[in-house]
């Protein structure tokens, strides 16, 4: 028999960090966002005008699964909304539930959900890979627990997939990029003009966490000199109101070996950076960024293709260059995955159901442009 244990303060998570790591393991394709090290970042940073609900899943005395999940106050037209749902806040591409057996841990955290009182106004799974969509997985777990589920489009992000060899891939890309890869791969690297430093830790468990704080650091001198340096958004890893987040998850991405930060250097002085997570071999590109003198002779495109040439060599799986600029990814990118959501718009919230109109048109939107099947829009009208 499934129950569930029901925690709101972060530090009354410290005795499950074993089995959390061990349930990390078990998940498929978990991501450094799914780690407790970052969960604990996370709500020291972002604590504010939210509730933690982390949903232990217990069989007996034994976790089997942990769903965690946060409410949210999110301003819309029709005033602030509470949203129950992944604590991810788009830092990744996707998000899932810890567990060997996922949609049965989900079933029982929504029954639990159910007997609680409720404290949010919209259930909204977001953050949902293809794979789920595809099987119905968080669906399934909601329409067998008594909830509708809507399923829209969150996002699209851009990925690589590292199949076969570099030369194969190179094979792949149209013959402007190709030639333009071989062309200053050849003229920098013959010249030794340029220096490629990718920095992978293996973690604390293997003695290997030392941060780097000189790449770190580069990278963000690098950030300043860049775009980024002049941005308002505040997602930028070297704006100050992330800043210290940013210095959070480098530290605990290398304990952990998870990080992954690669430098290129132009006649010794630091020219561009990707910074990511990495997790079995699935990158993550957090940021990337190229200084004026970089982006002078036209280094992005070298940095970018001897990254992924490393890959190669490395062995990884893929290389999620995460949402937007799709214009500057496309050349690269294998393929365009979609980012699900899984949405439950309960009856006695009158103005959460002008949000599923909202949501309906935007789904409209969708199915003309493929990234929604006619099923699930009509679905979402009913």
């Amino acid at each position: 028999m499934l129950r569930v244990l029901e925690i709101n303060e972060p530090e009354d998570l410290s005795h499950v960090r074993g089995n959390w790591q061990r349930l990390w393991e078990a998940t498929k394709d978990a991501t450094f966002f799914q780690t407790l090290e970052w969960l604990l970042i996370y709500w020291k940073h972002f604590r504010e005008d939210k509730k933690l609900r982390v949903l232990l899943v217990l069989e007996d005395e034994r976790l089997v699964g942990v769903v965690p999940l946060v409410v949210v106050n999110e301003p819309t037209r029709l005033g602030k909304v509470r949203v129950l749902t992944y604590p991810l806040s788009d830092w990744g591409s996707h998000f899932s539930v810890l567990a060997a057996e996922p949609r049965q841990t989900l079933y029982r955290a929504l029954r639990h959900l159910q007997e609680t009182p409720r404290d949010w106004d919209m259930l909204d799974f977001r953050w949902l890979d293809e794979e789920d969509l595809e099987h119905h997985l968080t669906a399934g777990a909601m329409q067998d627990a008594g909830y509708t589920a809507h399923e829209g489009i969150w996002d699209e992000t851009t990925l690589i997939d590292f199949e076969g060899n570099w030369d194969d891939y190179l094979r792949s890309r149209s013959p402007k990029l190709r030639s333009d890869i071989r062309r200053n791969l050849r003229r920098y690297e013959k010249t030794q003009r340029i220096n490629f430093e990718r920095y992978r830790p293996l973690g604390k468990q293997a003695g290997d966490d030392d941060p780097r704080w000189d790449l770190f650091h580069e990278a963000m001198n690098i950030a300043e000199l860049s775009w980024q340096g002049h941005s308002t958004t505040g997602t930028t890893i070297s704006h100050r109101t992330i800043r210290s987040y940013i210095k959070d998850c480098h530290i605990a991405a290398a304990e952990l070996g998870m990080l992954d930060l690669a430098i290129l250097y132009f006649e010794h002085q630091p020219a561009g950076f990707c910074y990511n997570y990495v997790a079995n071999g699935r990158v993550f590109g957090l940021r990337r960024g190229d200084a004026p003198e970089g982006r002078a002779h036209g280094l992005g495109t070298v940095l970018t293709a001897m990254l992924i040439r490393d890959s190669f060599t490395r062995g990884d799986k893929s290389l999620d260059m995460g949402p937007g600029s799709f214009e500057a990814k496309r050349r690269w990118m294998t393929r365009i995955a979609k980012v699900g959501r899984m949405t439950h718009y309960p009856l006695t919230v009158p103005r959460i159901q002008l949000l599923r109109l909202k949501h309906w048109w935007q789904a409209c939107r969708d199915r003309k442009s493929g990234r929604i099947p006619n099923s699930e829009l009509n679905r979402l009208a009913t």
